[in-house]
């Protein structure tokens, strides 16, 4: 492994890609053959339009576009598990046999394990509240790997290292700001003047003294925004918002 610590590589690193890139070194050091990361905000889960945005090694790129094509997030049991609450390791196969998984749960691990020959995954939750799930995930190729127990100390050290990315991408706005994108581009000029109003917590029947846009319009397009989040309310919306601190990129 490098000399210098993995976090103070992380914080060397000037881009997304090549902090990425130091997380990846940490995985395949450990023995693993590639790494995904995604954070996936509550916002974007209340509708079905919206699918996660991944950060992977060029390893998992063909089982991601896969996974993309077919919309596997809303069946991926780990995604269910992290948003129900679960924060601690997630050895795919092994906790597979413990839980009774849905069809098409079961159908995103057949394809995993049996076209794209994942021999071992392991997630390392990092996030599971109000602002969204995040995590990291590793994978194996290797045959050996079916059957292989991974040292707890392996273990460890690859969920430190999975969390000091996470906590590392979250605090700085350019890399969050890839993974709000998805949500900013649903949005039209006006709805983001809309939204961006709300967030100030002006009466919204004054709108139209600051932008070009009337109050029964901007009222308008507030109960579509609210639709298109999952018919949430009012307050709902400003509070998911708020979470995401979303006013720095309207």
């Amino acid at each position: 492994m490098p000399n210098k610590p993995f976090i103070q590589r992380l914080y060397d690193s000037k881009t997304l890609e090549d902090k990425f890139s130091e997380l990846e070194d940490e995985v395949t050091s450990s023995g693993f053959d590639g790494v995904l990361y995604t954070f996936i905000p509550k916002l974007s889960r209340l509708t079905e339009s919206l699918q996660p945005v991944f950060q992977f090694s060029e390893s998992y790129a063909e089982l991601i576009e896969n996974y993309q094509e077919q919309n596997f997030d809303r069946n991926d049991f780990t995604i269910r598990l992290i948003e129900d609450g679960k924060l601690s390791i997630i050895d795919w196969w092994v906790e597979a046999q413990k839980l009774s998984l849905n069809k098409e749960e079961k159908h995103v691990i057949e394809i995993t394990k049996n076209k794209f020959g994942v021999r071992k995954g392991i997630t390392f939750p990092t996030l599971s509240n109000d602002l969204g799930i995040a995590g990291a995930s590793v994978i194996s190729f290797k045959p050996d790997y079916a059957t292989k127990k991974i040292e707890p100390k392996i273990l460890e050290h690859l969920k430190t290292c999975c969390r000091m990315y996470h906590d590392h991408t979250m605090i700085h706005q350019d890399a969050r700001y890839e993974f709000i994108l998805p949500i900013l581009k649903t949005l039209t000029t006006k709805k983001k003047i809309v939204l961006k109003y709300l967030i100030s917590g002006q009466p919204m029947k004054n709108i139209n003294e600051t932008a070009d846009i009337t109050t029964r319009y901007a009222e308008k397009l507030l109960l579509e925004l609210r639709k298109d989040f999952g018919d949430i309310s009012k307050n709902e919306l400003i509070y998911f918002l708020g979470l995401l601190n979303i006013t720095e990129y309207l």
